[in-house]
């Protein structure tokens, strides 16, 4: 993917709070700040939808609960209803929308994920 420089100010008392995280994932400060604003960008765009570490890196799970995007999708597969599968989780509807909208606009991942967590 290609990429382009922005350059933005940070608290003085946060970088050696990143400078740590980052030695601690073994990549360098620049990568895991455009890792972190990537997923903040995401979580805003799609509320609901946040990330963890998981076997494949880092995964899109639902906020709140210990599920993951893809598995909303599958269970949405096989339910064929937006309704049937917030029954099966127990959830509202909108929650589960917005884990299909996320897994929808990024199906290269979602699909990477899915295949890094199953492949056990």
């Amino acid at each position: 993917m290609a990429t382009i420089v922005q350059s933005c100010r940070i608290d003085e008392n946060l970088a050696p709070l990143l400078a740590r995280q980052a030695r601690r994932k073994k990549i360098e400060v620049s990568t895991l700040s455009s890792l972190y604003l990537r997923e903040k960008a995401l979580e805003e765009e799609y509320p609901g939808v946040g990330f963890r570490d998981a076997a494949s890196g880092r995964e899109a799970y639902v906020l709140g609960h210990r599920v993951a995007v893809w598995e909303v999708e599958d269970v949405h597969r096989e339910t064929g209803d937006v309704e049937r599968t917030a029954r099966h989780f127990r959830w509202p509807p909108g929650v589960v929308r917005c884990a299909l909208a996320f897994a929808s606009a990024f199906p290269e991942e979602i699909i990477a994920q899915r295949a890094a967590e199953t492949a056990a």
